[in-house]
Parts: structure tokens; sequence; C-alpha cells
């Protein structure tokens, strides 16, 4: 069973995650392995009673991610973006930007 398990995990990552077009809630807000390839791991080291334990916590907190993320990006497009940053007309030549309106020179010293 163990090995079923394992092969359907790699037939997932390899033939259905590149194509699906989003990633692992949690992996995107933690940067760690994504849920496919922690449940591959637990299976691994655990077998499928212990391994299916550690998955559904897993699981749980790969929605709570998910939360976080869509929150995050309603807020984000609820805000105006920002406007470009100007060059400095004294620092352009190193790409220096204008900062929070100001030209003085310490205000966009390149660095």
């Amino acid at each position: 069973m163990k090995r079923i398990a394992l092969a359907a995990i790699d037939g997932y990552q390899r033939f259905i995650s590149p194509y699906k077009g989003f990633s692992c809630a949690h992996r995107v807000l933690t940067g760690g392995a994504s849920c496919s390839q922690f449940a591959k791991r637990a299976i691994a080291r655990l077998g499928m009673r212990g391994g299916v334990l550690v998955i559904l916590r897993r699981f749980s907190a790969c929605a709570a991610s998910a939360q976080i993320l869509s929150t995050s990006q309603v807020h984000a497009a609820a805000t105006p973006p920002e406007a470009p940053a100007e060059a400095c007309p004294l620092w352009s030549r190193w790409g220096a930007k204008k900062m929070s309106g100001c030209w003085a020179c310490c205000a966009c010293w390149p660095g």
C-alpha cells in the first residue's frame, strides 16, 4: 500500500502538478516543501497510518495558509499601486530613483 501511495504522489507531481496553474499555499507562504512533497516524505518515513495522520494536519495548515494568502491578495487589490519612481536628476547615471518627492541629494543617494 505504501508503494502505491508513493507512486501515486510521484505521478501527481510529474503529470498533474506542473499543469494545474497554482502552487501549494503552504509552500508559497512559508517557503518550505509543498504538501505533496511533505506527504511523500511522511509516508516514506512513517508508513501509511502514521503518514496519513501527519498529512491531515498539514492539509489543515495549508488551508489556513490559503486563507491568509487570499486575504492578503484582496487587500493588495484594494490598495492603489504606487506611482513609479522618477529618476533622480543628480544620480540617474547610477540608477538612483527619486524618493518620496524629495529631490535632496541625500534622499536619492545611490546605494
